[in-house]
């Protein structure tokens, strides 16, 4: 499953925070990969940066026979097609720059501006996730784990839609999904010089923030002009600013979801993987004052659905990739971020996995955590694994070469852009440096408790700050969310609370010396266990009541409270804030020589290659075929007759069990229709939830995954064996009729299909 939008937002803040990039990592978004990492998993959100991996020193060991003596390889070559098109930078392209001489070049193909306008306002972005209109009466195709939360709250006490699915009988039983939102792209404008008119200044940090004054300017005016959701999307880096309007409808409903059982079927050990025969499938319906949408632009059905070799494209929002990296950024991935990720999942997979086999209670209680983290960790480990690769390096190290030597060749370009990699390698590893105790000394964890304590010991500290000398994490907008979420009267589960802060304070003894001064605080000679037990049972941070009084008191009552969290987080905050203010200064650096690097790209290249995903609406393009793997061929689409196959080779058990009513109809479906299928088009996460379309613009797929090979594309495009995994439409309508009498919904979208 891909990871989805929020996640990939999330992560690339302490990926490599200077950049701007969406994730690098698991987003902000993505999530995206597909199944969503949601937001509110604070392992990724706390995490400041990454443990650093010791380099093994060897000495004084027997050398090693030589191997016999080979011929260099050939240093690798930046691969280009038609259009000046490079083949490592992939296919993710925005609809404000459609790469319309690539497209004939390469399949013979040119759409109308019409076509293109066309695909633009019939798909939709959700949280974290894409989606499409699928009729003229606001029906819209996602995928299951893109809706989790909807279905979850608009379950009854007694019934779990999670584990039962659902289908609404008719409109009046489509069930509202508080809080979801569906965002529609009506227009693009580039401005690129207004953002570049505003920065005058000639340091840095007044660059950035002179920057993003001028973005949030904007935003706000055009907000202000339209009524419509805006957003200055930056690409290349810096090299392009584009002004992104939306359209946001806020009535969004329920009206059919299967059962998790079939929606992720195969569970973890299938995560990633291809063949698959999932129905990761959910639609919903947009409703405008209480009726449904009536929706001129909508993607017409295709019942036959994709066969091999058909081109193909995927509308959606990728978000985000690290293409435009410099090799710098991507070592300090591989060396400091992503491993200190791992570890943290991993440590948090078997705390949520020894509370859940406590009882069925916390079994559905912590379901959808471990869902959600192995996914993450299953993910970031194939990122990684690109990252390890010596011949994925090697691409990314050739292009460099030949990037910065067309730079220092001009003596303007070089005057301008030529010091801008070497100042970023400088500051990457200078983070790299302090990554381990910025990441416990600057309260990183999961535990909900020790981040409201931190939270309250710094309110009132940074709000006698002007805002543009706050952490960023406290500014405007982020002190208001820090307040709310202080207030909200949100249930916490103190046993598990311990569990937490005990697994936070193991992983610091490993990763820090003896003497830390964290450790002494924290842990005062006790155990993490058993300095976990005291600091919970100690706190009232529990109590919504204790933090509002806390925080209306202010510095003072901050400075009198004895609660053991408070007491901690006030030791630890003076080290919090000068690791913080360290790496503050660090990424602004980084942010600020990206964004040259960003505009010698865009200056040398211009838009001939796409730029790296920011969870916008991109179109990508590939064909439907099949691969080479294990020795043998992945056939370019499964079956139902796959389906049931591989739930009988492994006993119809858990997580190949299939649900009651597919067992009901076995002897009714048609065994021979597509289930999923592959191709070649460009994903990531944040594309959860795409549709697959024609050259006609007719959906014939749904985009929910990519398999394991296609990982590494954070960095690297490549399509000789990584595919993105889509549901085939015929395989949806044959579910929808035969396995939940859902014809209704079946003629809805074969109906508008056909219409013309």
């Amino acid at each position: 499953m891909v990871l989805d939008g929020r996640h990939i937002e999330t992560a690339v803040k302490f990926l490599n925070p200077p950049c701007r990039t969406k994730y690098l990592t698991l987003q902000s978004q993505p999530h995206t990969p597909m199944r969503r990492l949601i937001g509110n998993i604070r392992l990724v959100a706390t995490i400041s940066v990454a443990l650093a991996l010791p380099v093994l020193q060897l000495s004084g060991q027997v050398a090693a026979p030589k191997a016999p003596a080979r011929a260099a390889a050939p240093a690798p070559q930046v691969q280009t097609g038609p259009g000046g098109w490079i083949k490592e930078f992939g296919t993710m392209w925005t609809f404000d720059a459609p790469p319309l001489e690539y497209w004939k070049g390469r399949y013979g193909f040119a759409p109308t501006k019409e076509w293109l306008e066309h695909i633009q306002l019939s798909n939709v972005r959700l949280q974290g996730c894409s989606a499409s209109f699928v009729s003229d009466k606001g029906l819209v195709m996602t995928n299951h784990h893109c809706a989790r939360g909807c279905i979850s709250a608009s379950s009854p006490r007694d019934t779990s839609y999670q584990e039962a699915g659902f289908v609404s009988p008719n409109e009046a039983g489509e069930k509202k999904c508080a809080g979801s939102t569906a965002d529609q792209l009506i227009s693009m404008e580039d401005v690129t010089a207004k953002v570049r008119a505003a920065v005058t200044a000639k340091v840095q940090a007044a660059q950035v923030e002179q920057r993003d004054k001028a973005i949030a300017d904007l935003q706000t005016s055009c907000q202000a002009a339209t009524g419509l959701l805006c957003q200055v999307v930056t690409f290349y880096q810096g090299g392009k600013y584009s002004l992104y309007r939306y359209k946001r409808y806020t009535d969004v409903r329920l009206v059919m979801a299967p059962e998790e059982g079939i929606s992720a079927f195969g569970g973890d050990p299938d995560n990633f993987t291809y063949p698959r025969y999932d129905l990761d499938l959910t639609l919903l319906r947009v409703y405008d004052k209480d009726q449904p949408l009536k929706t001129e632009h909508y993607l017409r059905w295709n019942s036959n659905g994709a066969k091999e070799g058909d081109l193909t494209f995927v509308p959606g929002n990728p978000g985000s990739t690290g293409r435009l990296l410099t090799m710098a950024q991507m070592e300090y991935l591989r060396d400091v971020q992503y491993p200190a990720m791992l570890a943290n999942y991993k440590a948090q997979i078997a705390l949520y996995k020894e509370l859940a086999a406590q009882s069925e209670a916390n079994k559905r209680r912590y379901e959808n955590q471990i869902f959600l983290l192995e996914n993450s960790q299953k993910a970031v480990t194939g990122y990684n694994a690109g990252l390890i690769d010596p011949s994925i390096m090697a691409r990314k190290a050739a292009f460099e070469k030949d990037f910065r030597s067309r730079v220092t060749a001009k003596p303007d370009l070089a005057a301008k852009y030529g010091k801008a990699w070497d100042n970023i390698a400088k500051a990457q590893k200078e983070l790299g440096s302090f990554a381990v105790l910025q990441q416990f000394q600057g309260f990183g964890g999961g535990s909900n408790l020790m981040n409201m304590a931190a939270w309250l010991v710094r309110i009132p500290e940074q709000d006698k700050l002007a805002d543009s000398l706050r952490l960023p994490q406290f500014r405007a907008q982020g002190m208001a969310r820090l307040k709310a979420q202080l207030a909200q009267n949100t249930p916490i589960d103190l046993d598990t609370e311990k569990r937490l802060l005990a697994v936070q304070f193991t992983l610091a003894q490993k990763a820090l010396p003896a003497n830390d001064p964290f450790l002494a605080a924290a842990l005062g000679g006790r155990s993490p266990e058993v300095a976990a037990e005291v600091l919970v049972n100690g706190t009232k941070l529990g109590s919504v009541e204790a933090r509002k009084a806390l925080l209306d008191g202010g510095a003072t009552a901050m400075a009198a409270s004895t609660d053991p969290l408070i007491v901690l987080a006030r030791k630890v905050n003076p080290l919090a804030t000068k690791h913080a203010l360290r790496a503050q200064k660090l990424n602004t650096a980084i942010s600020a020589n990206v964004e040259l690097v960003g505009q010698a790209i865009y200056a040398a290249y211009g838009e001939s290659m796409p730029p790296d995903a920011t969870f916008t609406l991109r179109i990508s393009d590939g064909v439907v075929q099949g691969f080479p793997y294990n020795g043998t061929i992945a056939p370019y689409r499964t079956s139902f007759y796959g389906l049931y196959a591989r739930s009988a080779e492994f006993d119809d058990k858990p997580p190949f069990k299939l649900p009651p009513r597919w067992h009901a109809a076995r002897n009714t479906v048609d065994m021979t229709t597509p289930m999923d299928f592959v191709l070649t088009a460009d994903i990531i996460g944040g594309n959860s939830g795409s549709p697959v379309i024609n050259r006609a613009g007719e959906v014939v797929g749904l985009i929910f995954d990519g398999n394991i090979e296609s990982l590494p594309n954070r960095f690297i495009f490549t399509d000789e064996v990584a595919r993105a995994v889509a549901v085939h439409t015929r395989g949806i309508v044959e579910a929808l009729r035969r396995v939940y009498g859902a014809s209704r919904l079946a003629d809805e979208v074969e109906t508008a299909g056909a219409k013309k």
